[in-house]
Formats: structure tokens, sequence, C-alpha cells
């Protein structure tokens, strides 16, 4: 799926290189919970 706001992490760490191991523990697990909290709310505006 092709969106231009909602991003995988695999996506988001393929567009910035630059992120590391240790960054990446950190910020993987937010951009996750970010993830599910947008599909939660776009499924809440479907309903």
């Amino acid at each position: 799926m092709q969106a231009k706001y909602y991003k995988t992490w695999e996506q988001y760490k393929a567009e910035h290189p630059e992120i590391d191991e240790k960054q990446e523990k950190v910020i993987a697990p937010k951009m996750q919970s970010y993830e599910e909290r947008l599909f939660a709310f776009i499924m809440f505006l479907c309903i």
C-alpha cells in the first residue's frame, strides 16, 4: 500500500539510512505505537 502519511517502520528506515541500531531501538517502538494508533483512529472514523 502506498500512502502519503502512513509508513511502516521498514519504509521509514529505508528513507532515513542515517538511523543506527542504537537509535532504532528507541524509535522503532514509538513508530509502531504511532502506526497502530493511526490505524485505530482511521477505523474509528469508518464506524
